[in-house]
């Protein structure tokens, strides 16, 4: 059952506090056609009042009446929905090819939920794998407006951009970019906001392989952007008539997964690394060590094949999931090393202006696509070594080395948010209780904790039949400034859904043990996530 604009109040039964949390969640609500359609969720908690107080939106109202008078929604481009089949003919995009809609409800952004962007009017905002940024009420979340990133600065043009920026608590900035998709390759324009600067501007801009980039990590004087051969269609010919994300790319495993090093300060693109294949959703962190190297911590995956278990068709129907278990992820720490030494060779051996020579190697490259290079990746071997297939335009980048951090699948991950871009110590995620890891047709049903440094889970909650959502670590406020706080000092919350006796509950977890601070039962099926939440203290 899923509700809207209703409201829902619970006592908090131990652990409340007096500093007040708005606590925001963006779900998916299924419908027809497997479009995923998002339901915002939010859950105030009062420690004063000892309350939970939990409303709900859908707030893609006026796709929802679409779909139910044509049988169906064409989406106006790819990256609007991860995986939908429209039942719409092709002519439907002769109408609908602009990325930019001017209804605040008619556009699904369901990828993120931010309580705040530096430099953007606003308390709360949604984002999808587009340009979008939907503006919601932070009280009732209806929509409000809905515009692009080229709106807030013409600069920062593109057809799609990252759902999930990064923020920088030292300086303030938000860092995201914008992807221009042109024939062969794209211009990843990366650009930076606050409140200092709200109308932002370019840091600066990578040509590379049109890929699809769900995160990327930054540190105090880098961005790394890490694309993965999950490349477009066709050399991205036919992106823009493509339904969904997964529709419009294809993983080539014979092709490196490139880790593009940017300055920050500089304003510069200064090194390409390169590593085997693999496939990723979600960056953990990464810092540098001081000297001159950076490690990105990645949630890594063989190949593609996590992206198209998680459609609805497979979560509505597991039994049809194939393969039929869902495919194991490992922590992997990839150090980018000696960045100075490595600029100055990748300055000398690959122009910043493509040559004739270059683009006709990047030219043959993209045409090994098109002719279906793509093969199987069950026929290529994981290892921490350079790419097997290292005989194209990209052989004489440095190749970058991994070690595993965490062996057990994890997914979602969360670190202390005062640890972002340094060195630290826990990760948080969602991963398997010890039945469902050997289950076939079973999802993340556990919490858990893991020591990066010892690469071994110190804590986990699991509960029978039921399924968490990402949990959001909220780390704990200081009382003075003599207060020290440790890594793990904080809360876990999560929405799970109870399968057993279909309900659902918030969970708050403390964050050192994983043991229950609060469960409050929402008394009513809220559908489980993978799109990103937030909060926001309150005083």
């Amino acid at each position: 059952m899923c509700c809207d604009d209703k409201t829902r109040s619970n006592s908090i039964c131990e652990g409340g506090g007096r500093r007040g949390i708005s606590f925001f969640f963006l779900f998916f609500w299924f419908y027809s056609q497997d479009s995923r359609l998002p339901l915002a969720n939010r859950f105030d908690m009062n420690g004063k009042r000892n309350t939970i107080t939990y409303r709900n939106r859908l707030t893609s109202r006026r796709l929802i009446e679409k779909i139910r008078d044509h049988h169906g929604y064409a989406s106006r481009h790819p990256a609007g929905l991860f995986k939908t089949d429209s039942n719409q003919t092709i002519f439907t995009k002769f109408l609908k090819s602009a990325p930019k809609t001017n209804k605040a409800d008619g556009e699904p952004c369901a990828a993120r939920i931010l309580a705040g962007i530096p430099g953007v009017d606003g308390r709360l905002f949604a984002q999808n794998h587009a340009n979008h940024i939907q503006e919601l009420d932070p009280f009732d979340m209806k929509p409000t407006r809905v515009l692009c990133w080229d709106e807030v600065n013409p600069a920062f043009k593109g057809y799609s951009s990252c759902p999930n920026g990064q923020y920088d608590p030292q300086t303030g900035e938000y860092i995201n970019f914008t992807m221009e998709i042109g024939y062969q390759t794209t211009s990843y324009h990366f650009f930076s906001i606050s409140d200092r600067d709200p109308k932002g501007k370019i840091i600066a801009s990578v040509t590379a392989p049109t890929g699809y980039v769900h995160s990327f990590s930054i540190t105090p004087k880098y961005i790394v952007l890490v694309i993965f051969p999950l490349l477009a269609n066709s050399a991205a010919v036919k992106y823009a008539w493509n339904e969904s994300v997964l529709d419009s790319f294809s993983f080539y495993p014979n092709e490196p997964t490139l880790f593009h090093v940017i300055s920050r300060e500089k304003g510069q693109h200064l090194v390409t690394y390169r590593s085997d294949a693999c496939f990723a959703f979600n960056h953990v962190n990464a810092f540098e060590d001081g000297r001159d190297n950076i490690n990105v911590d990645i949630v890594c995956y063989r190949d593609d094949t996590i992206a198209h278990q998680l459609t609805t068709h497979n979560l509505r129907n597991p039994g049809e999931m194939k393969p039929s278990r869902l495919a194991p992820s490992e922590v992997r720490r990839y150090v980018l090393s000696s960045i100075d030494e490595e600029t100055i060779s990748f300055m000398a051996n690959n122009s910043m202006l493509p040559s004739t020579a270059s683009i006709t190697s990047r030219i043959s490259s993209m045409w090994g696509y098109v002719r279906g290079s793509n093969a199987q990746a069950n026929d290529v071997e994981s290892s921490a070594g350079p790419s097997a297939a290292a005989a194209g335009w990209y052989a004489t980048l440095p190749v970058t080395s991994y070690g595993k951090l965490v062996q057990p699948s994890i997914e979602l991950p969360q670190v202390h948010p005062l640890y972002k871009m340094h060195k630290y110590k826990y990760l948080y995620g969602l991963g398997f209780s010890a039945a469902s890891s050997i289950g076939d047709g079973k999802i993340w049903d556990a919490i858990v904790k893991a020591d990066v440094e010892t690469k071994t889970v110190v804590a986990s909650w699991h509960e029978e039949n039921c399924y968490p959502s990402e949990a959001v670590f909220i780390p704990r406020p200081p009382q003075d400034v003599n207060d020290e706080l440790r890594e793990d000092d904080g809360v876990l919350v999560s929405a799970v859904m109870d399968s057993a006796r279909a309900t659902s509950f918030l969970l708050i977890l403390d964050s050192s043990s994983l043991e229950v601070l609060v469960k409050a039962d929402l008394g009513m099926l809220v559908p489980i996530s993978f799109a990103r939440g937030s909060y926001k203290l309150r005083s």
